[in-house]
């Protein structure tokens, strides 16, 4: 493909994805490759686009790309992609090879930062929850004053916000090595105060010259300061001297500035710049987060299906880094047992730290046979009336029964369910459990035919 080529089929790409976006985002689109859109060239199956600064790269590549994508694949009938570079590296890089540019990352900066290397933007998972952090946090990073000082990042503990701001401090050091960046936490200032102190009164200065040095400080879990008047007093110095001289702030906490215990001034302070909040995940974002995660952990994350990451999902809703723990362990577990990636495996590994309402026992298709008999016996059936397509009145409540145990008990997934009677919709299986729970209340013979069932499998 020739670079005018590859131009053509971008500029159909660019005009696809306005027809489809409206409104604001139709503006914002636009402004995004105003002045840019230029193809650098074709290489790799890869058209590469010079765009106009990183912040502009790094919105593209986060919030447009893979639709752009999916269109480009539509239009030009094979395999192909789009990959972003700025004016200033394609200037930069012209006469390497694309190649090689992609695979600069600047790790090896990155290991002699007190900051984790995996915490960039680009690993930072973006949903509805934390969406607006996430540009607050870029345009810090990429604005070469301070605009919106402090930024101020708040939220329950494990959401991402020491993620965010480490990537903060990446970005701000990538562009420039140079820029003193320092990441501390709270916890970690009162010591350093501490000892400063205690030592000689003269090192006091040599306390503030550290932190006075800083072209960016960085401060995780603010909440730390609270009951510590000395040390806050302390902070609201270097806060004030960095302010001034139009320094960086950025801060964390576990919850906003007005219900921390600690000085109005401070307060006050905090709410100067941009106070962002980041909230609990929804079902969507954590499903991505862990798919993210997966690239980390092994070499083939299709591997693992969809409804495994679903059944962790939906029992760690609130803190990421339990989330994200839970899949390590699964994942960790299965490769290191040599055991498939499955629905099964996932409650087997993860059942001693669910949640209590989650699955009450480690299920087995051994376990399925064993309910299909008892129920069976039961009703004086057979287990082949049970996975017949039979409507009879009393076949339809004992299968129900079968769908409300392995359900409520077990808590297998409904289409799994249906697979072990003969292939049922996973919306018959659910309508099933529905009718037993309903009647369940109001019927004290399915209570009594509940409990029995549950003795004879042990649940009880």
């Amino acid at each position: 493909m020739t670079n005018e080529e590859a131009q053509t089929y971008f500029n159909i790409v660019l005009k696809q994805l306005a027809s489809e976006t409206t409104g604001d985002n139709r503006q914002t689109l636009e402004k995004r490759f105003e002045n840019s859109g230029k193809v650098l060239k074709f290489e790799n199956n890869y058209i590469y686009i010079i765009v106009k600064d990183s912040l502009t790269k790094l919105l593209i590549e986060k919030f447009s790309s893979r639709r752009m994508n999916e269109i480009l694949e539509s239009v030009v009938g094979t395999k192909t992609g789009l990959k972003f570079i700025t004016e200033e590296d394609a200037k930069r890089e012209k006469e390497e090879t694309v190649a090689k540019f992609a695979k600069v990352d600047h790790s090896f900066d990155r290991s002699k930062r007190r900051l984790r290397a995996e915490f960039t933007f680009n690993n930072f998972v973006v949903g509805e929850s934390n969406r607006f952090a996430f540009i607050s946090g870029m345009k810090v990073a990429d604005s070469p004053i301070a605009v919106l000082n402090p930024l101020y990042i708040f939220g329950d503990i494990g959401l991402g916000k020491t993620h965010l701001m480490m990537a903060i401090g990446h970005y701000i050091l990538d562009k420039d090595i140079n820029t003193n960046v320092i990441y501390t936490s709270a916890q970690q200032f009162c010591e350093d105060y501490f000892v400063y102190t205690k030592r000689n009164i003269k090192d006091i200065e040599v306390f503030y010259d550290k932190y006075r040095s800083a072209d960016v400080l960085l401060v995780d879990d603010i909440q730390f300061l609270e009951n510590k008047p000395s040390t806050q007093e302390e902070f609201f110095k270097v806060f004030d001297y960095l302010h001034e001289n139009n320094k960086q702030i950025v801060v964390t906490s576990d919850r906003k500035a007005s219900d921390l215990k600690i000085m109005s001034r401070l307060k006050s302070r905090f709410s100067w710049g941009m106070p962002v909040d980041i909230k609990a995940p929804d079902d969507n974002l954590r499903l991505n987060i862990l798919r993210k995660k997966l690239e980390f952990l092994i070499s083939s994350p299709s591997d693992v299906p969809d409804t495994c990451l679903k059944i962790i999902t939906d029992n760690f809703k609130t803190n990421v880094r339990e989330l994200e723990g839970a899949l390590n362990r699964y994942v960790t577990y299965c490769v290191s047992m040599n055991l498939p990636f499955n629905d099964e495996n996932v409650y087997l590994t993860l059942q001693s730290i669910m949640p209590r309402n989650a699955a009450k026992k480690v299920f087995s298709d051994d376990m399925v046979d064993n309910l299909k008999a008892i129920i069976a016996n039961y009703f004086r059936l057979s287990t082949k009336d049970l996975v017949s397509t039979s409507r009879k009145p009393n076949l339809v409540y004992a299968r129900n029964l079968c769908f409300f145990i392995l359900r409520t008990d077990y808590n297998y997934p409904l289409q799994k369910i249906g697979g072990f009677f003969g292939g049922k919709d996973h919306t018959t299986v659910m309508y099933g459990v529905e009718k037993i729970t309903e009647n369940a209340k109001i019927n004290p013979k399915i209570m009594k035919d509940i409990k029995y069932i549950k003795q004879k499998m042990g649940n009880q």
